[in-house]
């Protein structure tokens, strides 16, 4: 063993932690064990629908489903353990527990999944855990940090975009032994939630990337979403912080509060990352970002294939992190020069029926729409722009001025078409010239009359907006 982060200690090989048995993680928590002691699985589920063979089940009760409900389709699709409640006597899930079928045995399934993995994390004690939070670029964050340790590090971080308390109990649960750095993601659209999960799972490092309306139906107000960032600073293992020093807001806030942290900023205002330039370019249908960053070590300059100068903050976060981990500059440029944008987070493409298109259609807020239709104005093509939009959820009472402010970036655009009745009240009627309030069953014939290939054309909106639809359909012409 090796000292690492304060007092806590990093192992130097996997022979010291075995991964345990549904036996042992039940003695772990007070629960009960039936059927084989067979050996955690390396998966965990909550959904059936998701369950691969060998994969472990956990049936959590929602507020419209109950997970005890689809135990048997999990069992179909081959789940080889579970995580459920007791069986009533008699029951059909007492006939199918008596067969022998492995289980973990609680009343309270989710306290389980909490518990089990808490117990977890300390057994496998990992050398470093990073938590990153933010309004935006949480996700996207996260990856470019994984990609720039992982090349040297045993690097361990969410399979999907796991940002709750069960994603990233999920997360953990799943941790391999040997695991020297693990990588959360902290979201939250209510107060209390990241203290939560900083209090459970200990990060040593922090990452705030952005400050801005999001969630504000839980968060009430800016005020409310900077004090849930914050929250992140509670973790009792919390040594360094890295954060976005160009959002006022947030860099005030650390300033009174960071007590004797190690802050390492990143923005264009930086004295330690800073954002000297970053701009894209389209060449040949591809795009090219190139990113210069002023460090301690000196000034980095990373070219990636990547739509959007919003990603220069994720690379800096990145490097951060490189240096801080003793990651050699030339790895670290490697890694972020081949990174991609993951599915639906910015991914640039040429379609097969020759449309330019930048897939951001997985989520939204003001920040991250603000910041793509910017990119989307700035760049130089021959072609048209376009941005198909839906609204954007859980804003509150601030709802329709969110928008309305958001609505002033269309401008500079050939076409905007609006997904959604919200944009008739944003509007009141009064729409752009350059503006449509569409449903789906228009997109073809608009798509098919407005634009041709060699046009650029932005996909976003939040997740109940299913704008990943509309880019189906662009996809689809003939």
């Amino acid at each position: 063993m090796v000292p690492e982060e304060g007092n806590r200690m990093v192992k130097v090989s996997d022979q010291d932690v075995q991964r345990w048995t549904l036996g042992e993680a039940a003695r772990a928590i007070g629960a009960v064990h039936t059927g084989e002691d067979v050996t955690m699985p390396a998966i965990i589920r909550i959904d059936s629908r998701e369950v691969l063979q060998g994969d472990l089940f956990i049936a959590l009760r929602g507020e419209r489903v109950d997970g005890h409900d689809f135990i048997e389709e999990a069992l179909d699709r081959g789940a080889s353990g579970l995580v459920c409640r007791p069986p009533a006597r008699g029951s059909k899930l007492d006939h199918l527990l008596k067969k022998g079928i492995p289980a973990i045995l609680s009343e309270d399934t989710d306290g389980a999944l909490r518990e089990m993995s808490s117990v977890w994390l300390e057994k496998v004690n990992p050398g470093s855990v990073i938590g990153v939070t933010g309004t935006a670029g949480k996700t996207t964050t996260r990856e470019m940090i994984r990609a720039v340790l992982a090349g040297s590090r045993r690097v361990h971080s969410p399979r999907k975009s796991y940002n709750t308390w069960i994603g990233c109990a999920l997360t953990v649960l799943e941790t391999p032994p040997g695991t020297d750095i693990l990588l959360l993601e902290l979201g939250t659209n209510r107060p209390g939630e990241i203290r939560s999960l900083a209090k459970t799972y200990h990060p040593g490092f922090g990452v705030i990337t952005e400050v801005g309306p999001g969630h504000l139906e839980g968060l009430k107000s800016i005020r409310g979403v900077l004090e849930a960032k914050m929250e992140l600073l509670e973790s009792p293992s919390l040594r360094s912080l890295s954060y976005n020093i160009d959002n006022e807001l947030l860099s005030e806030a650390i300033r009174t509060s960071s007590g004797g942290l190690e802050l390492l900023p990143v923005g264009y205002s930086s004295p330690m990352y800073r954002i000297v330039e970053a701009r894209t370019d389209l060449h040949s249908g591809s795009p090219d970002l190139v990113v210069m960053i002023d460090t301690p070590g000196g000034r980095r300059e990373i070219r990636a294939g990547l739509f959007g100068e919003h990603y220069a903050y994720g690379m800096a976060f990145a490097n951060v992190l490189g240096d801080h981990l003793k990651i050699q500059p030339a790895e670290q440029l490697e890694a972020l020069s081949s990174f991609q944008a993951l599915p639906g987070r910015g991914r640039c493409y040429l379609t097969d029926n020759g449309y330019l298109v930048i897939d951001d259609s997985y989520n939204a807020n003001p920040v991250s729409m603000s910041a793509a239709l910017r990119s989307l104005s700035s760049v130089r093509i021959r072609g048209k722009k376009c941005a198909v939009l839906g609204g954007m959820g859980e804003l509150g009472e601030n709802s329709l001025q969110l928008h309305r402010d958001v609505s002033r970036l269309f401008e500079s655009l050939d076409l905007v078409l609006l997904i959604g009745e919200l944009w008739n009240s944003v509007f009141h009627r009064d729409t752009p010239p350059n503006c449509r309030i569409v449903d789906f069953g228009d997109l073809q014939g608009i798509f098919t009359a407005s634009l041709s290939p060699g046009d650029l054309v932005l996909f976003k909106g939040s997740r109940s907006f299913g704008v990943e639809r509309a880019l189906g359909i662009l996809e689809g012409l003939q």
